[in-house]
């Protein structure tokens, strides 16, 4: 029979068990990685399974895992002040790790690695790498890291229109209002999924690490949490779990098995 893991009675885990809940914020629609079905109201994707993953380390791995999760929406803008306004307990979002964010949150250990690339329509023979960009419209989410590449990429003469949410930016694409979106490569493979008179082009342009965003320390209110993450992080890729989930979730729509980051 499984048992509840037992913490640091002090460790913010245990809080999290006393709590009989975790609150990880995610998006609604953001294929393959997090979507809320509407018809279920259920989540499905890589990021939702990971969060499973999770609640079973902290809350034990009887009972389905969702009785233990408050899923709390969230779009790029928003994933820092969920954290610091104490809305949620963790970010798992496609949340690039930066160095001007670990100044306001901390950070697990890396548990994906993708690269930002560009979607256009399928008929579109003009947009073919980064530079291509310049002196065109191109969509990307507020809050993301995607406006700054993009912006350096082009020398600042790509024009960006900045929306809420990838979906968003499909629509603007189909409608004619951008040339382009440009963001991490396996957010667009979701797109192309959705959207078949789409396509990938142009080389990776930017390493984008995805870590889980936690709030940081304050008096001993997280205490251990951060190391505790780093270690289930390290066991989910060590473990195989990450790879099944890879499998399940990205491969149907990248049509590649990619390697594991470290552990």
């Amino acid at each position: 029979m499984a048992t509840t893991p037992t913490f640091d009675p002090m460790s913010y885990m245990s809080k999290l068990q006393t709590n009989g809940k975790i609150r990880v914020g995610t998006q609604e629609d953001n294929t393959p990685f997090s979507v809320k079905i509407p018809t279920t109201s259920k989540w499905e994707g890589f990021d939702v399974d990971v969060a499973r993953e999770l609640a079973k380390a902290i809350f034990g791995s009887a009972a389905d895992p969702d009785a233990f999760i408050e899923y709390v929406p969230v779009v790029s803008a928003t994933r820092i002040p969920s954290l610091t306004d104490g809305k949620a307990d963790v970010i798992i979002k496609t949340f690039t790790i930066t160095e001007e964010r670990k100044q306001q949150i901390d950070f697990s250990d890396v548990y994906f690695i993708t690269g930002q690339r560009i979607l256009v329509k399928k008929d579109n023979t003009t947009i073919k790498e980064a530079a291509d960009l310049a002196g065109k419209t191109v969509c990307a989410q507020k809050g993301s890291t995607s406006e700054q590449n993009m912006t350096k990429a082009t020398d600042g003469k790509a024009k960006p229109l900045l929306l809420d949410s990838y979906p968003a930016c499909l629509l603007a694409l189909q409608q004619g209002q951008v040339d382009a979106v440009s963001t991490d490569e396996t957010i667009l493979f979701g797109l192309v999924k959705q959207d078949p008179n789409t396509k990938i082009v142009g080389k990776p342009f930017s390493d984008e690490p995805y870590g889980i965003g936690m709030k940081k320390d304050s008096g001993g209110d997280r205490k251990g949490f951060v190391a505790f993450m780093n270690t289930w992080v390290g066991q989910l890729i060590s473990s195989g779990t990450w790879a099944k989930l890879y499998e399940k979730h990205i491969t149907p729509v990248s049509n590649d098995k990619k390697q594991t980051p470290k552990g």
